[in-house]
């Protein structure tokens, strides 16, 4: 089986953003994730099975990636509960599988406030 690169693993990131079973096919078993709106890290599993116990992820729009050395970043925006909300996702990659996922998550807002 040839390892995927990074740029399909980001495109196939895209993917999942809409069906998060997705995640299992591109992530390492051992995949930790951590998520900025609780400040812990958990498996791949847990955040999955959270999600889901949440109802699913919300519809996302001009989701995009970026490659880095050590992986990608995913930019990407939601509404939730009327308020549109922002959030990077930065995934580091090794042998073909993304190894780690940190989510940092912010409401829209007029910083001048």
């Amino acid at each position: 089986m040839t390892e995927k690169t990074k740029q399909e693993i980001a495109e196939s990131w895209l993917l999942a953003l809409s069906d998060v079973d997705l995640f299992y096919d591109f992530c390492a078993p051992e995949c930790r994730v951590w998520h900025s709106s609780d400040d812990k890290w958990m498996t791949l599993k847990e955040a999955i099975d959270a999600v889901k116990n949440r109802g699913g992820l919300p519809p996302f729009r001009n989701s995009r990636y970026t490659l880095t050395d050590k992986g990608f970043v995913v930019q990407t925006s939601t509404t939730l509960d009327g308020t549109n909300v922002h959030l990077i996702q930065v995934a580091g990659v090794e042998g073909g599988r993304v190894v780690s996922a940190e989510e940092y998550i912010g409401p829209e807002m007029d910083i001048a406030v």
